[in-house]
């Protein structure tokens, strides 16, 4: 693949991407995000659309907030397994280790988001859906402490984090639920329109506050030269395609819409695409939690491993367990690897 073996002297080793451990890491940071996006973005979008002015030609769609939940839970709980495992599903399946689990902050910051999520899923279960936002902010208060740019800026790369996350998480999130209330209203044009019309400019917001941070943050997490030598900052510069894609298929959609009067039209493929086009940008930052930046960071405890455990100090040292050292030509001269810190 494109990414494979990309590494920068002192960045990151050719085991990054090719680790089944990385990839394990990043498909459950994606459900993650995708359960905290369905969850806090669809309340979001119902509270958005309770909003249009207009007549409602039906009812609006009940929120999928409690089964994004439920899936943001199932991937909590993949990661504390992964922590008790020492960096491995399998061995943290077979083999779970609480000491593990709770000697490094990785494993601490999956336990508090599954209990996270577990309170959302009750609240929303008990029909408090107005409680169960409060939860959903732990998490993103939880992926602020955990995220690459704390480890650089302390305090301020939290506060980045949460000021980029919330926002892609509603982004995706409100549209996904607009996308549905306006498939249900497609029997009236003019009501479809004037709820799509209200989202944009609520999602006009959004993609700012998301393009502004993702700016800064890179500026924090990748030096210019390294944008396109190293594994991190290329699938960087992929997620940032992607966002500048969503963009385009969200002014399309619009578009499309003006000038689409016929009875039973229904929402743009645009906009279908935008919400496709946003899981599959979700889920190059779930890779991206999964590597180490180039920057370097200001604490020793900040360039850990994607665990914290032994065996992410393994896959960062360029070895596997059980397995030689990796040849020095495949880690920078002069300078030691520091792959795998958890975002």
């Amino acid at each position: 693949m494109l990414l494979h073996g990309l590494a920068a002297p002192g960045a990151a080793s050719p085991a990054v991407l090719s680790s089944p451990a990385v990839w394990v890491l990043a498909t459950l940071r994606w459900l993650l995000f995708a359960g905290l996006s369905g969850a806090l973005g669809g309340l979001a979008g119902r509270g958005l659309s309770r909003q249009y002015k207009g007549d409602f030609p039906g009812p609006l769609p009940t929120p999928w907030a409690l089964r994004s939940s439920l899936l943001g839970l199932a991937a909590a709980a993949g990661l504390v397994v992964v922590a008790a495992g020492g960096g491995s599903l399998a061995t943290g399946l077979a083999h779970p280790s609480v000491p593990r689990l709770t000697s490094a902050s990785p494993g601490v910051i999956a336990m508090v988001e599954f209990g996270a999520f577990a309170a959302a899923a009750a609240l929303l279960r008990w029909r408090l859906p107005g409680l169960s936002v409060v939860p959903l902010l732990a998490v993103v208060a939880a992926e602020g402490v955990r995220a690459h740019p704390e480890g650089i800026i302390l305090v301020g790369g939290a506060l980045l984090t949460y000021a980029h996350l919330l926002p892609a998480a509603l982004w995706a999130g409100m549209l996904g639920y607009v996308l549905r209330t306006a498939i249900a209203w497609r029997s009236d044009p003019a009501a479809m329109r004037g709820l799509v019309r209200l989202y944009g400019t609520a999602a006009a917001w959004l993609f700012a506050l998301v393009v502004s941070t993702g700016v800064v943050s890179a500026l924090v997490l990748v030096p210019l030269g390294s944008l396109l030598t190293t594994a991190y900052g290329i699938v960087l510069v992929v997620k940032a395609v992607l966002v500048a894609v969503a963009a385009a298929l969200a002014v399309a959609g619009r578009v499309w819409l003006r000038h689409q009067p016929a009875a039973g039209a229904g929402p743009a493929r645009a906009t279908k695409l935008e919400f496709g086009v946003l899981a599959a940008a979700l889920a190059v930052t779930g890779l991206l939690t999964a590597l180490t930046p180039p920057a370097t960071p200001v604490t020793p405890a900040a360039a850990r491993s994607a665990t914290g455990s032994p065996a992410g100090d393994l896959v960062r040292h360029g070895r596997r367990p059980g397995a030689g050292a990796v040849p020095a030509a495949h880690v920078g001269p002069g300078r030691p690897s520091h792959v795998g810190r958890n975002q």
